[in-house]
């Protein structure tokens, strides 16, 4: 009986180390996604000093165990990307986005497993990231007060943060510790939150069924900061972002108009709003 030959065993050995790379990358792949069973639409709004009032469209992807909180227009873009549209619809998402007078500037990434937040915005000229620990919530569930939104039976909670006092209700109904931005950990999907001067709310339009991959934000040149520091910079930049942007950091300006009276400013490709009715944060603190 003849032997193996030298090469017959090291294209076996190869192909064993091809298969071992293949399936780590497969495991490197799952780390930063899942597959989303739900999504949550939710409408964002923001009532100003003056009394206007600022409406954004957001949605929530919902996984087994982990979530993610965008802009809509992000989503709906990220998805003709994801699922290899062609570049005619590709381009159209763009010039919807850039057209937008309302974006929702943070992208939340809400790990269950690891127990962390991770929130990624910008500050022009910057991409930023930051994490922090999703149990810096605490709630108070009131059983005895119910409500009904989106058609669900709904129960309250309270919780303290970024300087500001939260009234949320949750549905017992949707077993899904998730929520809008950064509120989780309650017994059921939480489908509207508010602070209790009624400035800032979410509330959820629509839930259905998905089957997008949850794919974390990579951004070639972030910057990873905390919380704090975060907070201090880009609270004082939109309080006036053209005196707060460096001179030398403006490689290219372009102004555009929105669509629904507001505009932006293209700055090195990227997209700096004004924001007419004033920076209201959702976080003072």
């Amino acid at each position: 009986m003849a032997l193996p030959s030298l090469n017959s065993k090291l294209r076996v050995s190869m192909n064993k180390i091809i298969l071992c790379i293949a399936l780590l990358l497969c495991q490197l792949q799952a780390i930063g996604q899942s597959q989303s069973r739900y999504d949550c639409l939710y409408e964002y709004t923001v009532k100003a000093s003056n009394g206007n009032r600022e409406v954004y469209s957001t949605i929530l992807q919902i996984g087994s165990t982990s979530a993610l909180f965008s802009d809509y227009l992000a989503f709906q873009l990220d998805s003709l990307r994801q699922t290899k549209s062609p570049d005619e619809q590709i381009k159209m998402g763009e010039a919807r986005l850039r057209k937008s007078a309302y974006f929702f500037d943070q992208t939340v990434f809400q790990n269950t497993p690891k127990g962390k937040l991770s929130v990624y915005s910008t500050i022009i000229p910057n991409h930023y990231t930051y994490q922090e620990d999703k149990v810096n919530m605490v709630w108070e569930i009131d059983d005895s007060s119910t409500d009904t939104i989106s058609g669900y039976l709904c129960r309250k909670a309270t919780a303290e943060y970024g300087g500001r006092s939260w009234v949320a209700w949750y549905a017992p109904d949707i077993p899904l510790q998730f929520g809008p931005w950064k509120f989780t950990s309650l017994p059921g999907l939480i489908l509207k939150v508010y602070d209790s001067e009624q400035v800032h709310c979410f509330e959820a339009i629509q839930l259905r069924k998905a089957n997008l991959n949850i794919v974390e934000p990579q951004y070639g040149d972030v910057i990873s900061t905390t919380r704090t520091k975060f907070l201090k910079a880009k609270n004082s930049f939109e309080e006036n972002p053209m005196a707060n942007l460096p001179p030398e950091s403006i490689a290219d300006m372009v102004v555009i108009k929105g669509e629904s009276g507001g505009s932006s400013i293209l700055i090195n490709g990227m997209q700096l709003r004004l924001r007419e009715n004033g920076y209201i944060p959702i976080e003072k603190e």
